[in-house]
């Protein structure tokens, strides 16, 4: 697979999703922090991602919602996302480098290894998997093979304006999406790309989204691993497949083997 000595790679999430245990409420959130609080000193609460149209789940004692709570580390570059029905692992871009996928999914692993402890422990039973998700967010900043909406062409391969005889001017804004299937029936690769702002600083950046999501014939650990293994690889090769040999070469160096 290809590799890059710079890689645009701004932020990777690893998740679950998984059946929610009965009798879940909402003092066990710090008994799983308590867990976690050497290396993710930080709590946040975030907002609840709910499982259909105003479908939040709940505190079976009180009707309470219950929340979503984020766990960071001292560098702010790491966080575990937990929820009832939710478990994700973040690595995000703070001025340091992308410390490759190795690093990502050992972390990963151990973040598992932890929330299944802690259901054994709290009488919640094993978890029980339903989907799996790997996304891979890419910054590709004005300047770097681009400078506007139009001419994108020099990053991404499928996605060209001709300006010449026609009608509309130049696009300003751009977003274009597909999905792919993984190979045996393993789930989907969904990709996108988009023109934005930075929130910190206001400027143009065009953002490449990967996201893997499903499952494969088994949710024990070796079957997770290799699900993960997988999405990685097509996330890899996708985006490699979806961005220019240019770009590729001039921008982000890439490594040849």
């Amino acid at each position: 697979m290809q590799s890059y000595k710079h890689p645009p790679v701004n932020e990777v999430v690893c998740g679950l999703k998984f059946q929610p245990p009965e009798k879940f409420t909402l003092p066990y959130f710090g008994l799983l922090w308590e867990k976690v609080r050497a290396d993710y000193p930080t709590i946040q609460h975030a907002p609840p991602i709910a499982r259909g149209l105003n479908d939040f789940l709940v505190d079976s004692a009180t009707g309470t919602p219950l929340p979503r709570v984020w766990f960071v580390n001292g560098n702010d570059n790491q966080l575990i996302q937990f929820q009832v029905d939710r478990l994700y692992f973040n690595w995000r871009q703070r001025g340091d480098t992308y410390p490759r996928y190795p690093h990502v999914i050992k972390e990963w692993a151990r973040v598992i290894d932890t929330t299944e402890q802690f259901f054994e422990e709290n009488g919640f039973g094993k978890v029980r998997i339903m989907e799996c998700e790997l996304t891979y967010i890419n910054h590709i900043k004005a300047g770097q093979g681009w400078q506007h909406a139009g001419d994108i062409s020099g990053i991404v391969r499928d996605i060209v304006w001709k300006n010449s005889e026609r009608f509309l001017p130049s696009p300003t804004d751009v977003h274009w999406g597909a999905t792919f299937p993984l190979p045996d029936d393993k789930g989907t690769l969904n990709a996108s790309i988009q023109t934005a702002r930075l929130a910190t600083d206001k400027q143009p950046v065009l953002i490449l989204n990967l996201t893997a999501r499903g499952i494969g014939r088994s949710t024990d650990r070796l079957g997770i691993r290799e699900w993960f293994d997988t999405a990685h690889e097509w996330i890899v090769c996708g985006f490699a497949d979806l961005t220019t040999e240019k770009a590729q070469k001039e921008i982000w160096e890439r490594e040849d083997a």
